[in-house]
């Protein structure tokens, strides 16, 4: 018996030790490099360890790959090559062509080429390659250095040529923003931009090149996207141990060349950069999930393209886009981009844009310059700054003070940064204090400068119909700035600040819902809310202004649910009878002569009539609420259009609903926002990710796969239970909550309190299913194998007793400590658990 037992472990430590020498063996074939170095042509061929990166390297008069391959598609070829060089006046210069023969070197899983030498005697470059082969990369390693000093007027780091345009669709930048190929139509078209990293991808072929690029040293990085003369794909990048500035004014969309950025000049140094080279499947690398009822593939090209096309820039993010090159401060909903985008560095870049804006956009007494452009041809006279941003010539376009307050606010929604949030404390308040030192009257409605019409000024996104005095939109927006910030003070530990601000709305909102003979904007006899009131009591925009009654809705200044189903109720109803895809901006004509002439007259034309997407994210917010089958279908609707006409477009034109306009608007893709926001009810906010879905039976079983702030959770649907998987934690309910998880942990949220309800830690696969929330009690099931779980309710009445029952029994009793928490430990299994107050 004792020897079949020796003999049956010595049989086991065979297998074991086998299985691991033949998992070593298998695993160094995955990973060995593939290297081969053909000394006659003086050429190497080099791929990944999984062989989705191929290259080929041609050292014979000098150094360039002439061949590359991602996932096996030939993306260069054909006498295209990727090299590094220089450009002056009318000279190329290029490691293809050194002036000495490059001397190549391979050691194990490396490859080395030293000895690149091009310019002339005046102006000259030498490096050295090294390429490393990684399990999933390729690491190229560019050492370069400089032995004069000089300018160069561009400065390939290197530049990239592939085969045709269509090749890739476009590429995803590091800054948030997209080098969308659609708007690179024709040759000599090129967008430049600040950027280091970026991803190439094409749908059609399920394939992503990402190439992410550092230095060794702080240096400004560039890249270049140009449409060349023989219908090939030029990329540029480049870097500089300065800022990298653009050449014609702020453009960094040119029709006639590659030479977006000025000439950059350098000193006798040296400079190493580091280039990471990746393939990705398309549909892994952009994974959103499994979206039912909705086409998935239509909903990723939308925000990987019209709403990443609305960073003009590094800092410069709007809802506009580079071609023309607006960014537009007076619109509130800018940080809602990010909540649908979901990319950590989208986020990031709005979040440093805000900073941009903080100090470069906001005038000593408070005021916020409107708009950037990459020129003076939409400022008013005089007010155009170093920076780029002005007055907007229709008028004084005062809605981007509250715009500006709520982007801070809904920011935070997405980074969590408390220290950053922190930053803006005192420019908000100066930016609010601007618009509430324009209550001259005392009535709770802030004035705009203009006080007539006639005056011919705009003042709000409907920049060029005459809104003066008293305006509902400029009134709703503060509305919504004061009500976040009066949360945000007291969270920054100012509850007088919060006060105020609380004081302030209410009394706003009291006069705003006055009947518009009283001095307010509500119209009983229409049943909706006009546009403005003059200083004389004159009332205009009496015509169903679209924006003005959605923003009423969706930021709570109307809460008589009356007074909201009679504009919903109205609205549909037209929309159903002219068969409009989407909200247009008015439903009947404007006054005459309250607008600009050649543009908004006859009705309907341009913002007297015309379908504007903007606010679709905020006419689904209002539907979703008690007719998500509206909100969904006029989603549906955009996707659509997408999908006929790509959203390339500014407006949609009442009669025809055809796209119009040269400026193609980012904001376009806003109905996709809702989407995210108010069907599938995803509302990160600072410390949680809150979750109230208004979901459709046609909907029902979508997954949603987020990220937010590096936290992973897979959403899953359906309309009566939402639940979210992330770490080893799977919560669920038919009523919204939220939750925020950490390392073996997770916070649970009842509703959307900004507090904890309890936390639960486990080191196994735990389900957590709430049922119920009240003052005294607290229910949920739970199902975890046989692994325990600790639990930490919050919030408790510290002086009073509480009991815990798992399955009906009583496990504890016991009174909370002093901080209001009291814990206790479940081991496991299926149970039901009920804390009550005993009292």
């Amino acid at each position: 018996m004792t020897i079949a037992l020796k003999t049956e472990k010595m049989r086991n430590y065979i297998l074991i030790v086998s299985l691991l020498c033949w998992s070593f063996i298998v695993n160094a074939q995955k990973f060995s490099p593939e290297i081969r170095y053909d000394k006659t042509s003086n050429s190497v061929s080099l791929s990944d360890s999984s062989g989705t990166v191929s290259i080929r390297l041609k050292c014979d008069k000098g150094c360039e790959i002439d061949n590359l391959k991602i996932q096996n598609n030939q993306v260069v070829s054909n006498g295209n090559s990727i090299y590094t060089g220089f450009k002056q006046g009318s000279e190329t210069f290029t490691s293809a062509k050194s002036s000495q023969i490059p001397k190549v070197s391979i050691a194990k899983n490396i490859v080395e080429i030293k000895g690149i030498r091009y310019g002339k005697s005046t102006f000259a470059i030498e490096e050295s390659w090294i390429f490393t082969i990684l399990k999933n990369s390729v690491r190229w390693q560019i050492n370069r250095n400089y032995l004069n000093d000089g300018t160069m007027d561009q400065s390939y780091l290197p530049a990239w040529t592939f085969d045709l345009m269509q090749t890739w669709d476009g590429a995803i930048l590091n800054n948030g923003g997209v080098a969308w190929c659609r708007f690179l139509e024709k040759e000599n078209y090129t967008y430049g931009t600040h950027a280091s990293g970026m991803t190439f991808w094409n749908r059609n072929a399920n394939s992503c090149f990402r190439i992410t690029s550092e230095t060794d040293k702080n240096g400004d990085p560039a890249a270049s996207f140009t449409h060349l003369k023989n219908g090939a794909f030029g990329v540029v990048q480049t870097w500089s141990d300065r800022e990298i500035k653009t050449k014609y004014g702020f453009h960094r969309f040119v029709e006639n060349g590659s030479d977006v950025f000025a000439p950059v000049s350098v000193k006798k140094s040296a400079v190493n950069i580091t280039c990471s080279l990746r393939a990705l499947k398309y549909n892994e690398a952009y994974d959103r999930g499994t979206l039912y009822g909705i086409n998935e593939t239509s909903v990723n090209e939308i925000l990987n393209t019209i709403a990443r096309y609305s960073v003009v820039d590094q800092n410069l993010y709007g809802s506009n886009g580079w071609r023309t090159g607006y960014a537009v401060l007076q619109e509130q909903w800018l940080a809602l981009f990010g909540l649908a985008i979901d990319d950590p560095e989208y986020i990031r870049g709005f979040s440093q844009t805000l900073e941009y804006e903080k100090d470069h956009a906001i005038l000593p007494d408070g005021r916020v310059l409107p708009r950037w452009h990459h020129d003076a041809g939409d400022a008013m006279p005089n007010t155009f700054t170093k920076d780029g941003y002005y007055e907007c010539q229709w008028g004084y376009m005062l809605d981007s003070q509250p715009a500006y307050a709520i982007d801070v606010a809904e920011q935070f929604d997405m980074n969590g940064d408390i220290a950053w949030l922190r930053k803006f404390k005192p420019a908000c308040e100066k930016v609010l204090d601007y618009m509430i030192r324009r209550d001259s009257d005392g009535n709770g409605l802030f004035e705009v400068i203009q006080n007539t019409r006639k005056e011919q000024k705009g003042t709000d996104w409907l920049d060029v119909v005459w809104a003066s005095y008293e305006v509902s939109t400029i009134n709703a927006l503060m509305y919504k700035a004061l009500d976040r910030w009066s949360e945000l003070e007291n969270l920054l530990g100012d509850p007088i600040m919060s006060e105020q601000y609380k004081s302030l709305a209410n009394k706003l909102k009291r006069a705003f819902n006055k009947n518009s003979s009283d001095g307010g904007f509500w119209n009983p006899d229409k049943k909706w809310y006009v546009h403005w009131r003059e200083k004389d009591g004159s009332v205009y925009g009496n015509n169903l202004v679209s924006v003005a009654n959605l923003m009423a809705i969706g930021y709570g200044l109307c809460d008589d649910p009356s007074r909201k189903e009679a504009i919903l109720t109205q609205m549909e109803e037209l929309n159903k009878k002219e068969n409009l895809f989407i909200w247009p901006s008015c439903y009947f004509p404007y006054e005459e002569g309250v607008g600009l002439l050649n543009v908004n007259y006859p009705w309907p034309n341009y913002e007297n009539g015309d379908l504007f997407l903007g606010w679709a994210e905020l006419g689904t917010r209002c539907y979703a609420e008690k007719n998500p089958e509206i909100a969904v279908k006029y989603i549906k609707n955009v996707i659509s259009k997408y999908e006929h006409d790509g959203l390339a477009h500014q407006r949609y034109l009442r009669n025809s609903q055809t796209g119009a306009g040269e400026d193609i608007l980012a904001n376009n893709a806003m109905a996709i926002v809702g989407l995210y926001r108010n069907i599938y009810g995803i509302r990160p906010q600072y410390n949680r990710l809150f979750l109230e879905p208004h979901l459709t039976s046609e909907l029902s079983g979508t997954e949603v796969t987020y990220n937010l702030r590096n936290k992973n959770y897979r959403i899953k649907l359906k309309p009566d239970q939402t639940t979210v998987k992330t770490g080893n934690f799977s919560v669920s309910s038919s009523k919204p909550f939220a939750v925020n998880p950490g390392k073996n942990k997770v916070a649970i949220f009842f509703g959307n309190e900004p507090t904890e309800t309890f936390t639960a830690n486990s080191s196994h696969a735990c389900k957590i299913e709430l049922i119920e929330k009240h003052d005294s009690l607290f229910s949920w099931r739970e199902s975890t194998g046989n692994g325990k779980v600790e639990y930490a309710l919050r919030g408790l009445n510290p002086t009073k007793g509480y009991s815990v029952l798992i399955n009906r029994n009583i496990l504890k009793k016991s009174k909370p400590d002093a901080k209001g928490v009291l814990a206790f430990t479940s081991l496991g299994a299926e149970n039901e658990i009920v804390v009550k107050c005993n009292e």
